[in-house]
């Protein structure tokens, strides 16, 4: 497995490329990725809090994560890396990379063409993963944003807690949740940081 950071070196805050590299190497060793699979990291030093967010495509078998600075930061120190928010984020990244890379995800967008609803469900199953593999997950926060692209409806609860404790979900599956909540009804709608990445 070659995995590759950008920038290296980074200028405008104090991160290592090969410290991140490091840990998702051994992130992906932890969930199975093949070791054949490569992985291309961009780290945007420009955008911090609270423009956060990241992005998880595979483009011609490569994964290609792309995430924001303010992901990787100490919530204490500012602009400083965290090892354990880079460690959670990156889980929850190669989930979804190891989605993408089964059958089951080969009908998927890229996430820049994806609607909002989807992106919420998926990261809803990712999320709940990455607890049960005894990482650090904020359920109500998460809550809350899918009930923000699903609605805040008894329908839309039971759809969020069958995610979060699914162990296998199909993108199909995804659809279909939205479909059931009505987030498929709303149409298509651009990631808010798939437009930050335009800036």
């Amino acid at each position: 497995m070659t995995v590759s950071v950008r920038p290296d070196p980074f200028t405008l805050i104090a991160y290592d490329a090969k410290e991140i590299g490091s840990i998702v190497e051994d992130v992906a060793a932890v969930l199975g990725i093949s070791p054949g699979v490569d992985i291309d990291i961009e780290v945007d030093e420009e955008l911090f809090a609270p423009l956060t967010g990241h992005t998880t495509d595979l483009v011609d078998g490569r994964v290609k994560l792309w995430i924001s600075g303010g992901n990787l930061e100490d919530s204490k120190r500012p602009r400083t890396f965290s090892p354990e928010q880079a460690r959670r984020d990156f889980s929850v990244m190669l989930l979804r990379a190891a989605d993408r890379l089964s059958e089951d995800y080969a009908g998927a967008p890229p996430d820049g063409e994806m609607t909002r609803g989807e992106r919420a469900a998926w990261d809803v199953y990712a999320v709940g993963r990455a607890g049960r593999l005894g990482l650090p997950v904020r359920r109500q926060a998460q809550l809350y944003e899918f009930r923000l692209q699903h609605g805040f409806t008894d329908v839309a609860d039971a759809a969020f807690e069958r995610l979060w404790d699914a162990e296998h979900v199909t993108w199909a599956g995804i659809r279909e949740i939205c479909k059931e909540t009505g987030a498929a009804d709303r149409g298509d709608s651009k990631i808010p940081i798939d437009l930050l990445r335009q800036k």
